[in-house]
């Protein structure tokens, strides 16, 4: 007879919650731009190759933050996860106030740092869930960059033609807080960390 898979502790599910604000938050930043980029073009009186860095630079930097991320656990998952969502709010508060695209890049490339969200989130799921429960929570975190690119992609439209781009940041600004604070929080300290540290030099070629 199989063994029924344990049970996920209270604990543990209030991390997995958490974890799924954070990932659908870094997903709808991500997706929710792209529909915009003609509007930012036009408010900016910006050429249509200068406006592709507001895309541009979110994705040079998530590729460089994702391997980087997975060394800086030495610090503790869950206090890098915090940083970086830290810094996600930073970045959409610059995006919302610009009114230059020099600074709207330069905010969009602080913003990509999320792409580290997802290498640290399911660290935490490995140490927080049982392990026969791990693989399902992995699942269930890497689901929802698919839902929140989908949700941003479908409400970004209205938004910009309603408010303008500035809205989207705006009102980015509330969950990628609520996630932020929720993870300092909510999130219990890493309880196992990686060896070693960041080879910099190395990690200088990235960019």
């Amino acid at each position: 007879m199989e063994t029924a898979a344990p049970a996920i502790r209270r604990g543990a599910q209030a991390t997995l919650a958490v974890l799924t604000l954070d990932a659908v938050a870094y997903a709808l930043l991500q997706s929710s731009v792209t529909p915009a980029v003609p509007a930012i073009q036009r408010s900016l009186h910006a050429s249509a190759t200068a406006s592709a860095w507001v895309i541009t630079a979110f994705l040079l930097t998530a590729a460089i933050a994702t391997p980087i991320a997975g060394r800086l656990d030495v610090h503790g998952k869950q206090r890098v996860l915090t940083v970086v969502l830290g810094l996600m709010v930073a970045g959409t508060l610059l995006a919302a106030l610009s009114r230059s695209l020099g600074v709207l890049i330069v905010a969009r490339a602080i913003q990509g740092v999320g792409g580290a969200v997802f290498p640290l989130a399911f660290g935490i799921v490995s140490d927080e869930l049982p392990r026969e429960r791990v693989s399902s929570g992995i699942g269930w975190v890497s689901a929802m960059l698919g839902v929140g690119t989908t949700a941003g992609i479908v409400v970004s439209g209205p938004i910009v033609a309603g408010f303008g781009y500035e809205a989207l940041f705006w009102m980015a600004l509330v969950p990628l807080a609520v996630a932020a604070i929720a993870t300092a929080v909510a999130i219990p300290p890493s309880p196992s960390r990686g060896a070693g540290g960041v080879h910099w030099g190395a990690a200088a070629l990235l960019c």
